[in-house]
């Protein structure tokens, strides 16, 4: 019951293989909730109203690091991008802000204007990344010609205010189309990168089709550079190659 709630709330399914997992973390939080002996309906009621943020922030993976397959969004901003002013972009999955900041801080280094929006389903991720501040040891994360844009404190960094500006953040489920009402054809690319790999081939479908959605025409859809879209999905995206990375652009279907 609790694995299809997380299902219905975020996208990511556990197979079977994972559910030990799964089974350990929810165990771990029943018992600090004073939860362990209730009933599974109790449970999952609690979890499906006033628990249901904290069931999220227990369940999604927030693994992420500033500069994370850097190269490619250079070659996307530099490359791919390059005859777009001030380019729009969406960082899928974007955990505690460390991927968002990091274009702004390319499109910055190049001289570039642009927005940045980084969604994830979690509110407690959302509220870190906000803060634009992150331990010290984040620092060797970023690479020496970027350094610039970051302040750094006695046993922190943070983010400065000029790359800040260029970022914003919401609170979104990727396969919830409600949750980007009003932003379909804004973004000229869209990353998605270590996301879809929770996904079960029912949720990757309705998240790409909503990233699609999201894209202008021609529009870029960023994966990690070790996924690879299905031939199924090429009627929404097609394939190409700019050095050595691939990009998904958006087809009209």
């Amino acid at each position: 019951m609790l694995r299809d709630l997380i299902y219905q709330l975020t996208g990511n399914y556990y197979p079977e293989e994972r559910m030990k997992i799964f089974e350990y973390k929810i165990e771990r939080v029943l018992k600090n909730l004073g939860l362990e002996n209730s009933s599974p309906e109790k449970v999952v009621a609690y979890f499906s109203k006033e628990g249901r943020d904290t069931l999220i922030d227990l369940m999604t993976v927030p693994e992420t690091r500033f500069f994370r397959e850097g190269e490619q969004i250079e070659v996307l901003v530099g490359e791919v991008l390059k005859h777009v002013p001030s380019p729009s972009i969406a960082s899928m999955g974007c955990s505690t802000g460390q991927e968002p900041y990091t274009v702004a801080m390319i499109l910055k280094r190049w001289k570039r204007s642009g927005t940045v929006i980084g969604f994830d389903v979690s509110r407690g991720v959302l509220e870190k990344a906000s803060s634009a501040v992150y331990p010290l040891e984040e620092l060797r994360d970023i690479p020496e010609d970027y350094r610039e844009f970051v302040k750094v404190k006695e046993k922190f960094i943070e983010i400065r205010e000029d790359v800040r500006y260029m970022v914003k953040f919401k609170r979104a489920n990727l396969i919830d189309p409600k949750d980007f009402e009003g932003m379909e054809g804004f973004f000229h690319a869209v990353l998605c990168r270590n996301v879809l790999i929770y996904f079960d081939a029912k949720s990757k479908e309705v998240a790409l089709r909503n990233i699609h959605k999201l894209l202008r025409r021609e529009g870029t859809l960023v994966l990690s550079s070790t996924e690879i879209l299905g031939k199924e999905f090429h009627d929404l995206f097609e394939p190409f190659k700019v050095g050595r990375f691939f990009f998904y652009r958006r087809k009209d279907t």
